[in-house]
């Protein structure tokens, strides 16, 4: 199993934790430990609140996040970095990814208020991100667009995540083919300009889906690259 793969296997584990101020999966938990680690009496008891839900639904163990605590436990663990990490120091790390389009399974995405980065979740495919959202929810699995188009704004990988790549299973582009009524739009990014359309039974060799749009190939009379709505391909 590649690196990337027990990160969000990892991750997928930890929903229903909960959250704590600078905390890193700790589970020897009590309310005098929350009232520790946490900036004060009300955000305190919001913690303390979930604790005792959590309990109550008979989750065990419970461990505690925080946003970038989520992540560093994994990559301390494995010892990836030897530091802990703010979500700005994360930022700083990882290589920039200019759209949320270019996002792969195991990117970071982060919330970035015009002036610094100040939180952070992980990006799973297929729309979904993970996060460790704040002291009324814990850690959640919900998708990119949950609490607005415009939640998450940043966005980033970290090379140590994705180093051993190449060794994964290698991915073979499919033919498909367009089941609409009539065509749809094919763009040169996702929601950019026209470039072309696909036809009703238009095949096209897709090379990646995201978010509702699939990376298509359709041959004219050149070879056009572009993107499309996905909802109606259907398998050639």
């Amino acid at each position: 199993m590649s690196v990337k793969e027990r990160f969000i296997e990892y991750l997928r584990s930890q929903v229903g934790c909960i959250y704590v101020w600078g905390a890193q999966g700790e589970t020897d938990i009590t309310e005098e430990w929350i009232r520790k680690k946490e900036t004060n009496d009300k955000n305190a008891e919001r913690a303390i609140a979930l604790w005792r839900r959590r309990k109550a639904e008979g989750m065990d163990p419970i461990a505690a996040y925080d946003c970038s605590g989520l992540i560093m436990k994994f990559l301390m663990d494995e010892g990836l970095y030897r530091s802990d990490m703010s979500s700005r120091g994360l930022y700083a790390a990882a290589e920039k990814i200019s759209s949320r389009f270019d996002l792969a399974p195991g990117d970071l995405v982060f919330r970035h208020n015009g002036s610094r980065i100040y939180h952070v979740g992980v990006f799973l495919g297929d729309g979904m991100v993970i996060e460790a959202k704040g002291r009324d929810d814990g850690v959640v699995l919900r998708t990119i667009d949950a609490s607005s188009k415009s939640y998450w704004n940043r966005y980033g990988r970290l090379s140590v995540i994705t180093s051993g790549e190449a060794e994964d299973e290698p991915y073979y582009p499919e033919m498909y083919y367009y089941s609409g009524a009539t065509f749809v739009n094919l763009r040169e990014t996702p929601a950019g300009d026209i470039i072309g359309r696909v036809n009703k039974n238009d095949k096209v060799l897709m090379l990646s889906r995201q978010d509702g749009w699939a990376e298509v190939i359709k041959k004219e009379s050149r070879y056009i690259r572009g993107w499309c709505d996905s909802s109606r391909l259907k398998k050639a």
